[in-house]
């Protein structure tokens, strides 16, 4: 179990497209003599849920993802968020194909009297994120930072109206949070950028809610 501490920002719709953005906080942290490192991949993310939502009422987010033909299921846990500030204990598992194995999870995550097995036969994939990732791995004194920027779109259901990602992500992989806000400020001088409250999968929920409606 790791526990994901990472500050959210949105980048406005009318906002440059994402080249230019990579080439600006690219340009800074060069001109900053600041260690680092680029990549770019797809990522297909599948989230998933029974009809009577049981995870959501649980508190916890469910997702397999897809990157180069591996695939990763992951759980993440009540946590918490103070302004753009997210917390939350996340458990990871490599899976050979994308099929739901939720017994490769520790058994403690669940709550008490949840029949996993059964759980899982009642799991069906709700929405669906699909989108580009810019990835700087940052070395900053002694902390290491995973900065990502994101752009695609979360989906429900075909004819549904999608939703854009479109945000950038600051992660601490190790050393002090108090680095997270300092690479902030610093892209803030580059990027057009909001705080963001809501993760993907919060707002995945909301569009299956509103796909339920219609």
């Amino acid at each position: 179990m790791t526990t994901e501490i990472e500050l959210k920002y949105l980048i406005p719709a009318n906002h440059e497209d994402n080249d230019a953005v990579v080439d600006k906080i690219t340009a800074m942290l060069t001109k900053q003599n600041t260690t680092f490192t680029l990549d770019k991949k797809q990522l297909n993310n599948n989230y998933f849920d029974n009809k009577e939502l049981a995870l959501r009422k649980m508190d916890i987010g469910l997702r397999i993802r897809g990157v180069d033909q591996k695939y990763e299921q992951t759980v993440k846990t009540a946590g918490k968020v103070i302004g753009c500030l997210h917390q939350r204990p996340e458990y990871n598992v490599a899976l050979k194909d994308n099929h739901l194995d939720l017994l490769l999870f520790p058994e403690d995550i669940w709550p008490v009297n949840v029949d996993v097995v059964k759980l899982q036969k009642s799991l069906q994939v709700i929405f669906n994120t699909d989108f580009f990732r810019h990835t700087w791995l940052i070395t900053q004194t002694n902390s290491v930072i995973e900065l990502a920027l994101d752009r695609g779109e979360i989906c429900s259901a075909p004819n549904i109206e999608t939703l854009a990602i479109n945000e950038l992500e600051i992660e601490l992989v190790s050393g002090n949070e108090q680095a997270l806000f300092v690479l902030a400020e610093q892209l803030m001088a580059v990027v057009q950028m909001q705080p963001g409250k809501l993760s993907k999968a919060a707002r995945g929920y909301a569009l299956y809610h509103q796909r339920d409606k219609s």
